[in-house]
């Protein structure tokens, strides 16, 4: 398998950021619903302080991702698709994307009145200062921008599954055994 996208095929590294960040972006999810569920104390802190690592590191993959996307040829749209279909799918990609970098931005807001440390390893000093109600304002859009996240997520995994079992053809392979 090639490193590189084709026309025909994702690369390996574009596969491997797809799925990677998709695992984590569902074990942030799982988290977060946890431990905002959780009286506050020790077990509610080390989970959120791992939310945000986690966090941080999918942001950083996005960014990767990204690049990596603007670098590489994007695989030519099934044969028989309409110029509406193709712009869907441009379109739902784009707002996958915004929507995953909003919810990342949205959620560094929330804790960035107070140090985020990433892994134990280093720590990102406040750069906002502490104001209660904008923390809950950040909150609230950050519960926002999950469920249209979720909305977005379902409709992408509806195409491929659409794409896979209706159309009949090679979307879904792109992007997992090629």
């Amino acid at each position: 398998m090639a490193l590189k996208n084709t026309t025909e095929t994702y690369g390996w590294l574009a596969k491997l950021l797809h799925w990677a960040i998709t695992l984590l972006l569902l074990g942030l999810v799982y988290a977060g619903l946890t431990f905002t569920g959780m009286e506050r104390g020790p077990d509610r802190t080390e989970l959120a302080a791992l939310h945000k690592s986690v966090a941080l590191l999918v942001l950083s993959l996005m960014t990767v991702r990204l690049i990596w996307k603007f670098m590489n040829a994007r695989p030519a749209d099934p044969e028989g698709t309409t110029a509406m279909q193709s712009a869907a799918s441009t379109w739902m990609h784009r707002l996958l994307y915004a929507a995953v970098y909003f919810q990342l931005s949205i959620g560094l807001l929330v804790g960035g009145m107070r140090p985020i440390s990433f892994f134990g390893l280093f720590d990102i000093a406040p750069f906002l200062a502490e104001n209660e109600d904008l923390h809950e304002q950040f909150e609230e859009l950050h519960e926002i921008g999950w469920i249209i996240l979720a909305v977005l997520v379902v409709l992408h995994v509806l195409a491929a599954l659409h794409h896979h079992f209706i159309a009949k053809n090679d979307v879904l392979k792109r992007m997992t055994t090629g």
